[in-house]
């Protein structure tokens, strides 16, 4: 870099030449991000176009279920099933290879030492920060100091709206894209440390070169600019995957706490040369979102709501040693898969702190019966530290009892799973959260004549046997109510503990068999059958389960699943099986596998 001394006088063309360049680079920066949210708002129109004018038809209930029925038998080895030939399709390789390449790009996981990304969200990463890179640094006569020093930090203010954007939950990018706010969360941090980058160049380019007296720290604008930028390198550093989920609390409110004085400090200090107008539309930006959570809370609980339960309460009760059962009565209408925001101020360390949960329930009956507004939203919570650790605490303390609690929801955009054939869901503890109400949905959308799914292979592992007892009662109707369709329901339950003592579930009965969880042999006596529901003693094959449902189907496969630990998992595994089931299966049985919900 060329080091200009203090004492270059600027012609009034080098003055003009960097007061354009740095208004060029605002203007390509947010055209590079118009074009791209554009993008994507034409592939979501593409996809729900394609998805309304080629309706895929469903297999005949009676040939697909015959065909099952012969395929668990294991009565021909070379059993051709509905809509294959059974040889290789050459012409289903382009969709094979972009199925593959999809499951690699998007469910494969990069170790980074501090946690993991997957390659798109590392393209989309590293691509930001090169992009606002190459914008700061392109024309600048030999990467001369004076004709860049301010450039990163007009970058770095004028896409303030755009951050504070991706992490609002009630957004215009989700509206457009289809993405859920949790995704765009990746994008959110890689794009503010992407700002944090931009300012320090300009604050380490001003200091190199030398500051002349007018912006000397002498001025209150420039001790407010140093305050603003001090505050936002805390702020990312506290921001880290393990400081985040180590102090999860402590990060919230110091979230906040930096936010402000970075944005008040960075207001009167770009003020001072006219420039404030870059941060007060990111004020604007996040006091919207405020409002419609503020709208959407008062929404949700607004009221008094039947004759036993009460609007701004929640059934608080202990299913397990280290999970909770929440259950509120609401007005509110949500899809599977998506989560809310639950407040309780008794519980929580600040009245108005707020933390999300998968809803474990579906706002429709199984029958259809929907005359009742008031709809249970149950959630299944692990107790761990902090909130869930006090709300665990809570509830062994005082049993089956009522606390304040409110409700601000839904977000997310689950996957839709009617267009495929055969749906394997999969999920690990409390993860079950998931993928019981979308099992549950698509029993009623099966009732209703609304789906192609034609058979759900339904998978829990859990380590106590005891946690059975968490879902039993609404699997057991999943599984009754799916008798009268045409969807195959075949739930089963792994117990990976190192004893499993089987409860009692009123309504069901025991064969006195069990099932070898890698061969699928009936093996002892020692575990029931509770009517479809089976129960294992040992850890699912995921690899083989995968495997025997994209055989086993008529047509594509969608496998989604979660885990206590993180929510919609992303597992290595996971990913490698899928990618072997996706591409071998569409090259020679014409099915594909498409992997939505992790």
């Amino acid at each position: 870099m060329t080091l200009r001394p203090r004492e270059f006088k600027p012609t009034e063309a080098d003055i003009q030449f960097k007061v354009a360049q740095q208004k060029a680079a605002v203007e390509r920066m947010w055209m590079i991000i118009a074009s791209i949210l554009a993008f994507l708002f034409v592939v979501r129109l593409l996809r729900l176009t394609f998805s309304l004018l080629f309706l895929r038809r469903p297999a005949p209930t009676g040939e697909f279920d015959s065909t099952v029925e012969k395929l668990e038998k294991g009565s021909s080895p070379e059993l051709v099933l509905p809509g294959r030939t059974g040889k290789a399709s050459w012409r289903r390789i382009p969709a094979a290879i972009a199925s593959g390449f999809r499951i690699i790009a998007f469910r494969v996981q990069v170790p980074l030492g501090v946690g993991g990304a997957s390659f798109a969200e590392l393209f989309f990463i590293l691509g930001y920060i090169a992009t606002m890179l190459a914008l700061t640094f392109t024309n600048t006569m030999d990467a001369s100091y004076w004709f860049f020093e301010d450039r990163g930090a007009h970058l770095a203010s004028c896409q303030l709206p755009f951050i504070v954007a991706l992490a609002g939950k009630n957004n215009l990018i989700s509206l457009i894209t289809g993405i859920g706010h949790e995704k765009l969360n990746i994008l959110h941090r890689a794009a503010a440390r992407t700002c944090l980058i931009l300012l320090w160049v300009h604050a380490l380019s001003r200091a190199i070169s030398g500051l002349p007296p007018s912006h000397d720290f002498s001025h209150g604008w420039m001790r407010w600019g140093a305050v603003g930028l001090t505050a936002f390198t805390l702020l990312t550093i506290l921001s880290v995957r393990f400081i985040r989920n180590a102090l999860f609390e402590f990060f919230l409110l110091s979230h906040i706490a930096l936010v402000g004085i970075f944005i008040v400090g960075g207001y009167l200090h770009a003020r001072a040369v006219d420039y404030g107008d870059y941060f007060w539309p990111a004020l604007v930006v996040w006091a919207f979102d405020r409002v419609l959570r503020t709208a959407r809370l008062i929404w949700n609980n607004r009221g008094r709501g039947g004759t036993r339960h009460e609007y701004g309460s929640a059934t608080v009760e202990l299913v397990s040693s280290d999970t909770i059962r929440m259950t509120l009565r609401r007005k509110m209408n949500w899809r599977p898969g998506q989560h809310a925001y639950v407040v309780l101020p008794t519980v929580s360390g600040m009245p108005s702190e707020a933390h999300p949960f998968t809803i474990a329930s579906i706002p429709q009956s199984l029958h259809g019966n929907d005359d009742n507004v008031e709809k249970d939203v149950v959630f299944l919570i692990r107790g761990r530290t902090g909130f869930t650790g006090r709300l665990r605490e809570f509830a062994s303390r005082n049993g089956v009892c009522r606390v304040p609690a409110f409700v601000d929801g839904p977000y997310g955009c689950p996957p839709d799973l009617t267009k495929f054939s055969t749906c394997i869901l999969i999920a690990g503890g409390s993860g079950v959260s998931y993928t019981l109400p979308l099992l549950l949905d698509l029993v009623r959308r099966a009732r209703t004549g609304t789906t192609h799914v034609r058979r759900v292979i339904f998978i829990w592992a859990v380590r106590e046997s005891d946690h059975l007892s968490w879902i039993s009662k609404s699997l057991c109707e999943a599984s009754a109510a799916a008798r009268s369709t045409s969807l195959a329901v075949e739930p089963t339950v792994y117990i990976t503990g190192p004893t499993c003592t089987i409860p009692q579930i009123p309504g069901t009965a025991y064969d006195g068999s069990s099932t070898n969880s890698e061969t699928g042999e009936v093996v002892d006596k020692e575990l029931p059958v509770y009517s479809s529901l089976k129960i294992i003693h040992g850890k699912p094959s995921i690899r083989r389960i995968l495997q025997e449902g994209v055989d086993g189907s008529s047509g594509p496969v969608s496998v989604d699943g979660a885990c206590s630990l993180s929510g919609h998992c992303r597992g290595t595994l996971f990913a490698k099986t899928s990618v072997f089931c996706s591409i071998w299966s569409y090259v020679s049985h014409n099915v594909g596998v498409s992997r939505t919900g992790f």
